[in-house]
C-alpha cells in the first residue's frame, strides 16, 4: 500500500499513460533570452588592448565572418564495367548512395567499339548521373587498370579514340567537390 504524498500521486496518474521524452535541443528563444540577460562587456578602443589580445581578437573575428565548414561527406560510390562481345557491346553503372541504397542500370551500345571504349562509356555515363543528380563526391570503382590508371595520370594514353574518351572522363571529375578511384573492387550481390 502507498502513503504519503509520493503514494496519492502514483495512485492518482495511475489512469494516465505517461512517457518521459527528453528535450532534443534548446530553443532559440532561451539562447536569445540568455544572452539578453548576461550582456558581455563591449570593447571600445582596441589600443588599450595589447598586442596578444588584439591578435586574438583580430583572428576570432576574422573566423567568424569566414568560417570554416569541416562536415566530412560520405560519397556516393559508382561501380562501372565494360563488356563487348562478337555480337553487341553494353556498358553498366550501379550507383550507391551513402545509406546503402543502390540503383542498377544496364546500357547496350549501339556502335562498334572496344572492351577498352566500353569501360570509358560505362564511367563516363555513370559520371554524368551524378552529376546530373547533383552529387558533389564520389568514390569510383572499377576493374578497368587501363582505365583508371589513365584517368589518374599514371598511364599515358596514347589510343586517338581512348584520348577522347580520357578528356570527357576528366572534364567530368571537375564537377565533383571529391572524387577518388579504386581498381579491383567489384560489386558483391547482396
Amino acid at each position: 500500500m502507498l502513503r504519503g504524498r509520493i503514494g496519492k500521486w502514483t495512485l492518482a496518474l495511475t489512469e494516465f499513460t505517461l512517457r518521459y521524452v527528453p528535450q532534443k535541443a534548446v530553443k532559440g528563444q532561451a539562447v536569445a533570452d540568455f544572452l539578453a540577460d548576461h550582456p558581455g562587456e563591449e570593447i571600445e578602443n582596441i589600443d588599450s588592448l595589447d598586442r596578444a589580445n588584439a591578435n586574438l581578437l583580430t583572428r576570432a573575428h576574422v573566423c567568424l565572418n569566414n568560417p570554416i565548414y569541416s562536415i566530412h561527406l560520405t560519397p556516393w560510390k559508382l561501380y562501372f564495367d565494360g563488356s563487348k562481345t562478337d555480337k553487341a557491346s553494353g556498358a553498366g553503372v550501379v550507383l550507391e548512395e551513402p545509406l546503402g541504397v543502390r540503383h542498377c542500370y544496364s546500357f547496350q551500345l549501339d556502335f562498334q567499339c572496344t572492351n577498352n571504349r566500353a569501360e570509358y562509356e560505362a564511367l563516363i555515363i555513370g559520371l554524368e548521373m551524378l552529376v546530373e543528380l547533383g552529387v558533389q563526391s564520389v568514390e569510383i570503382l572499377g576493374d578497368s587498370m587501363l582505365v583508371l590508371k589513365q584517368i589518374a595520370g599514371e598511364y599515358k594514353c596514347l589510343n586517338p579514340s581512348l584520348a577522347v574518351y580520357l578528356v570527357a572522363a576528366r572534364n567530368l571529375l571537375t564537377e565533383f567537390r571529391e572524387a577518388t578511384w579504386e581498381k579491383g573492387r567489384k560489386l558483391r550481390s547482396q
